[in-house]
């Protein structure tokens, strides 16, 4: 196989899995009373059947890029879970003001600045630790993560231009009076209700605004509804499009993402989630919301601007996560 084939086959593996955030996601019990499940590639590599694959977890996470306001701030943390045996996608995503103690270190700040702490001074070509940020999401959920992609905001706004924006439905209208760009500058940002086509600009808008009662959790719902409708149109592309096109996107992502994820998995996942329908992708959130509020809200002061910030922490205390991991464990396989 030529090399740009193969890179071609890469790149579909991380943008219908992991740039549109939706093509991964799962777990099998496992070491006792801890969740963790894990991926053997090896058992893939021997059976070569779809009923004998284990689930496969990928960490996906989203930061604004290199130069801009809060660069690698991973503001957008999903976990992928495939289930291949019963063809089912789990898709989970944590709040980026989650307060938790870094592995490792006697530190504790909110869970989207750890990939940040982790590569601070870095370019986003060089910035490829992932290890605490891995280390506490498998803490905090039980899962054993196998994969881990990174991505920013100008890949994504070139992907859903070059695929030729999607379509969405908006329930209510979307209106943020004083919306933070990354550039520091603010803007009002309006949408109105209905069916509305979005660009790559709109969309990087719309799954960065929290303008609403629910904050974080509105735009966590957002990136889910984007998520869903991005799979549907590569969904339509993938029949249409020829081994060129796909390769000329490849290209103008190139620098855009990063990710320890292998040519040989990421072919077996394209090939293994690509039958799997809408109907069989769940949305999960771990938020303080009913009706199971696994979080809840709280404020500490900032020890360096002195500040009162807002932070959540699980409902059963600090660094407690028992009740969590329960929820996904009973959420996924039922």
């Amino acid at each position: 196989m030529k090399n740009y084939q193969k890179k071609l086959l890469v790149f579909l593996g991380i943008i219908v899995g992991g740039l549109i955030l939706c093509s991964f996601l799962v777990f099998n019990s496992n070491r006792s009373n801890e969740y963790i499940f894990s991926y053997s590639k090896s058992s893939q590599a021997k059976t070569g059947e779809e009923n004998e694959k284990p689930p496969l977890n990928i960490l996906f996470l989203g930061v604004a890029g290199e130069g801009l306001r809060g660069s690698f701030l991973s503001d957008s943390i999903f976990i992928g879970h495939i289930n291949f045996q019963k063809k089912q996608i789990s898709f989970l995503s944590l709040p980026r003001d989650l307060w938790v103690k870094v592995p490792e270190k006697n530190l504790t700040t909110k869970i989207n600045g750890i990939y940040a702490l982790e590569n601070e001074g870095k370019k986003i070509s060089q910035a490829k630790n992932f290890n605490l940020i891995k280390k506490k999401v498998e803490e905090i959920t039980g899962l054993k993560i196998d994969q881990t992609i990174v991505f920013d905001l100008e890949g994504v706004k070139k992907l859903i231009d070059e695929i030729g924006g999607i379509d969405i439905w908006l329930e209510k209208d979307v209106y943020d009076p004083n919306f933070l760009n990354p550039y520091n500058s603010s803007q009002i940002f309006y949408l109105p209700a209905g069916w509305r086509h979005l660009d790559g600009a709109t969309l990087v808008k719309f799954i960065r605004t929290r303008y609403a009662p629910e904050g974080d959790f509105y735009r966590i719902a957002n990136q889910q509804q984007v998520v869903s409708a991005l799979k549907n149109k590569l969904d339509q592309l993938t029949g249409v499009w020829n081994l060129i096109t796909w390769f000329k996107i490849w290209q103008s992502l190139d620098g855009h993402y990063l990710t320890d994820l292998d040519f040989s998995t990421a072919w077996q996942i394209l090939d293994s989630v690509k039958s799997i329908n809408a109907d069989n992708i769940k949305y999960l959130k771990i938020s303080n919301r009913p009706p199971d509020q696994l979080l809840k809200s709280t404020t500490i002061i900032d020890e360096t601007s002195g500040k009162e910030i807002y932070i959540l922490i699980p409902a059963a205390g600090f660094e407690n996560y028992e009740a969590i991991q329960k929820y996904l464990k009973e959420e996924i396989n039922e």
